[in-house]
């Protein structure tokens, strides 16, 4: 592995932040605003706007060097101030960035601040909820920024019902609270099957419109769209809450079982076969209700799918990288197909993915020892690449300049996509997404193996030149043929 472990070296994640705009976004009618510099939220801005293709406003507070030295109360106090004039939102999410932080502004007591000096909260045309979430960037990832933002947007909003004791009155619904990973296409592919089993249901967040927006002549200055604030806050009332991901905490469907006894179940991503079963078996047991015709279908399809390629992508060793979430459901769909995920590794610090991959990879292929990386730079995953050597890259498109170096395909997947238009349309979950990921996977390999397209390099180092001459020499033996191919 790589001896420069003193530095990290092109991270495998993104900030904090990041991931609090992930979440808030997904809310109606809803405006984030950064607390620190200028420059963090423009970072996250063209982040997000590469990756969704889609405007993305994200407030600051613009601290400069005299708030940095004598505090952010007036900056962060002017910000709200500005957001509400010009874009007249129902909810501010105030995130910290890391100057925010280390100069140990008291954001919350900012705010209050803040609210009785404008005479927020009193006027019913002014109530204006603002929710303070801590998320430096020195401290852990983009995962735990989503998920610290949706646990304090849940308390928020349910804040009430906990003070006033209130009784609950039972709605039918079902709470569905996924993780970071999921593209508007797999929000609006779950929505249809929650339209389809559950009815009632409650998706926090909704990044479904928010982040792939139609084209409309008058643009917005908050896109439509999002979980309803009525919604949200009727949360404690449901039947139970469906954490989408197992391995990454989710503190929001923790906070609804302790604190208003809304039972939770925890399902991976479904990705793949298994997963997307356990998904189906989880409604069936919280709703009592058989899986319709259309998805039984469309596992056939799967199935039958998977029998076609099985003979272009057994054997085949894969590097698996991205949010642990996500790598570990994509691991155990390249296990199904027969593949060997050789390397899988996720740049954010997760206590339990290593036991999970592990325990996933003995259930299904005992046989296989993959390399788990927890934690990780690029740094690091390019120098396991070296010692692996898989056939192909699974994840962001980050990890192009590997492939590109190693001369392996990539099949990108997970947040960020830049080098690449329609990230906001790829579809992975479910049986319909597993389907379309295969397809990608397949035909990636076979473009990578191709014999008819380009000449034939007698130079070696990637398996798919020697497979090219392998392929030739046995198409020129059958034409009775010899030659040689280096």
């Amino acid at each position: 592995m790589t001896k420069r472990s003193y530095a990290t070296v092109n991270p495998c994640v993104m900030c904090q932040p990041m991931g609090s705009a992930l979440a808030f976004k997904g809310i109606e009618n809803t405006m984030v605003l950064y607390h620190g510099s200028q420059g963090c939220s423009t970072y996250m801005r063209l982040q997000l706007a590469h990756h969704f293709r889609e405007p993305v406003d994200i407030a600051s507070s613009s601290l400069s060097e005299k708030g940095a030295v004598y505090g952010g109360r007036e900056s962060l106090k002017k910000g709200l101030r500005n957001v509400i004039n010009r874009y007249n939102p129902k909810v501010i999410g105030v995130a910290t960035t890391c100057l925010a932080e280390t100069i140990g502004d008291d954001v919350p007591a900012i705010i209050r601040e803040f609210k009785e000096e404008e005479g927020i909260g009193d006027d019913p045309e002014r109530d204006i909820i603002i929710i303070p979430v801590s998320t430096p960037s020195y401290g852990e990832s983009h995962v735990s920024g989503y998920i610290k933002a949706l646990d304090a947007v849940v308390r928020k909003f349910t804040e009430k019902f906990e003070e006033e004791k209130a009784v609950k009155i039972p709605n039918g619904k079902l709470n569905v609270i996924p993780v970071e990973s999921l593209s508007p296409a797999d929000v609006r592919e779950l929505k249809e099957i929650f339209e389809v089993i559950a009815r009632d249901y409650i998706f926090l967040p909704d990044i479904s419109e928010t982040f792939d927006a139609p084209l409309r002549e008058n643009l917005p200055k908050i896109a439509p769209g999002g979980t309803p604030l009525s919604e949200i806050a009727d949360m404690p009332n449901s039947l139970a809450s469906l954490g989408l991901g197992i391995v990454s905490k989710n503190l929001a469907v923790k906070y609804l079982e302790e604190l208003h006894d809304v039972p939770r179940y925890n399902v991976p991503i479904p990705i793949g076969l298994s997963n997307t079963d356990s998904f189906f078996i989880g409604l069936v047991k919280i709703l009592g209700c058989p899986i319709p015709e259309k998805y039984q279908k469309e596992r056939g399809r799967l199935l039958d799918a998977m029998v076609d390629v099985h003979k272009y992508l057994y054997g085949v060793k894969a590097a698996v990288y991205g949010d642990p979430d996500l790598v570990f459901s994509l691991t155990t769909f390249m296990l199904e197909l027969g593949m060997n995920p050789v390397l899988i590794a996720t740049g954010s610090k997760s206590r339990d993915f290593e036991a999970k991959v592990r325990q996933i990879v003995e259930k299904i292929n005992p046989e296989l020892e993959p390399m788990v990386l927890n934690g990780i730079d690029f740094d690091t995953l390019n120098d396991a690449v070296s010692n692996c050597n898989p056939e192909i890259l699974i994840g962001n498109s980050n990890g192009r300049y590997i492939a590109k170096a190693r001369d392996i395909p990539l099949v990108r997947v997970g947040l960020p996509i830049h080098d690449r238009v329609g990230a906001q349309r790829i579809l992975t979950v479910g049986y319909r997404g597993a389907m379309e990921l295969l397809d990608r996977i397949t035909n990636a390999i076979l473009e990578a193996t191709d014999t008819f397209t380009a000449p034939v390099q007698v130079e070696t180092g990637s398996i798919y030149r020697k497979e090219k001459q392998r392929r030739v020499r046995g198409r020129n033996a059958m034409n009775g043929k010899r030659t040689e191919c280096g």
